[in-house]
């Protein structure tokens, strides 16, 4: 998966922020990159800890700003003195660009801000090689552009990558992040804008899973139907988070209508697959039920490509999108079996009543699970240096944190019973005692 760590440079000033290709495909979206801003960290750390290790750290950061294509000192980070919830800093200002926050740059003293923003720039490269994956690439001469089957599957597997970078955000770090800071965080890296970016990048998994399965003869109605409610629910539960991220405004027009979009489609096919289950039973009132569903899937249908003319309209404008995998079947499928279902109800089953409403969706566990990803142990430079200890951390993930030792240790408390005067030998009880009684 080296093509994620490549990435174009920024531009200076205006124009699209990194990552997002205005007269590009988009088949996965991703709005931008938060980009990292040059730190010195040999000058900030030489007193804390070996040159070695300082010049080491510098470097894997570096990687970091190679990575996000910003690796120009554009500016050095400012000391600042740190603050009670912190493990360690040593003082260090860490500063990034934000893509959706109003604010345009967050910089927090916190090493756990820092984390955040490395695992949240490894998702979005991840949605975005995804994206590269599914672009078509040019055609042979006399072919049509054409997006192979083992593109598709890299592309799963790209998508669950950048699933498992949002899940170790939210399950190893966030816990362990002092409240202070969490309470600084940009929108980019709120809870809520996480598992939204989760649910993203298992959405677009599922929606090729769905595409294998339109394509196979010899998937059964079962299983495309399991799928487009999958395909539902992962959508469904990307837009409700959403919904609780303080988005600036043009971005979050922009995002809440590519969310809705793709959830709009996915109930479609859902919509679709069960309504023919259910032309197929023999229950009462089944025909008039199924004709119900294939209506609900035909308008889910015409809203969903009304979505996305106006997701591509939204500022900062792209591309309309390609019609490209099941839906391209359900425009094909919906609207003629609609029709088509009507036609046979007038004629043989108009004694059947129509439901007033349409029931829920069939509800399935998710299936497409992302392997979770496990941040690397403690660098064994650090047992060069000599100052620091292992803290344990509020979740196994994380193992321990490194923090400098205390100087003057208080003594451990002593209990009552150490504190207390020695007692007196026990007392003797004697036959005399006893009679005395």
């Amino acid at each position: 998966m080296g093509c994620i760590l490549s990435s174009e440079s920024a531009p200076e000033d205006g124009g699209s922020p990194p990552g997002l290709n205005a007269d590009g495909e988009i088949y996965v979206y991703v709005p931008g990159l938060r980009t990292p801003k040059y730190v010195d960290l040999k000058e900030h750390l030489q007193d804390a800890i070996s040159a070695d290790l300082a010049s080491r750290l510098q470097y894997l950061r570096s990687n970091v700003l190679i990575t996000s294509g910003k690796n120009t000192p554009a500016s050095k980070s400012r000391r600042r003195k740190t603050s009670q919830g912190e493990k360690w800093t040593s003082g260090l200002v860490f500063e990034w660009t934000n893509v959706e926050d109003e604010k345009k740059e967050t910089a927090l003293g916190s090493v756990y801000y820092e984390l955040l923003s490395v695992l949240h720039l490894l998702g979005m490269l991840a949605l975005q090689e995804a994206n590269v994956r599914l672009t078509s690439r040019p055609p042979a001469e006399g072919y049509a552009p054409k997006v192979t089957e083992e593109s598709k599957r890299n592309a799963i597997e790209i998508l669950l990558k950048a699933a498992s970078y949002f899940d170790c955000a939210l399950r190893a770090v966030l816990p362990n992040t002092p409240e202070d800071i969490k309470a600084k965080l940009p929108a980019d890296l709120s809870e809520p804008m996480l598992i939204a970016l989760e649910h993203q990048a298992l959405g677009h998994g599922v929606e090729l899973q769905l595409s294998f399965a339109v394509d196979n003869i010899k998937a059964s109605l079962a299983v495309k139907r399991r799928l487009a409610c999958e395909h539902v629910q992962v959508w469904k539960e990307a837009n409700e988070r959403i919904e609780h991220v303080p988005l600036m405004d043009g971005w979050r027009k922009k995002l809440f209508l590519f969310l809705k979009w793709k959830l709009t489609e996915a109930k479609a096919g859902a919509y679709y697959f069960h309504g023919l289950i259910l032309n197929e039973g023999y229950e009462e009132n089944t025909h008039a039920q199924a004709l119900m569903w294939l209506k609900a899937a035909h308008k889910y249908l015409k809203d969903s490509q009304r979505i996305r003319l106006e997701f591509s309209t939204a500022e900062p404008t792209t591309k309309v999108p390609e019609v490209w995998g099941p839906i391209k079947y359900f425009l094909e499928r919906i609207p003629r079996e609609a029709v088509n279902k009507s036609r046979v109800f007038r004629e043989n089953y108009r004694e059947e009543k129509l439901p007033i409403v349409v029931p829920k969706l069939p509800e399935f566990p998710l299936a497409l699970i992302a392997e979770p990803y496990h941040l690397p142990p403690v660098d064994p430079a650090w047992e060069k240096e000599s100052g620091y200890e292992g803290i344990p951390t509020l979740t196994p993930d994380i193992a321990s944190f490194l923090a400098k030792k205390d100087p003057n240790p208080k003594p451990a408390a002593m209990s009552d019973l150490r504190r207390a005067w020695p007692m007196s030998p026990p007392l003797l009880v004697t036959p005399e005692m006893v009679r005395a009684r």
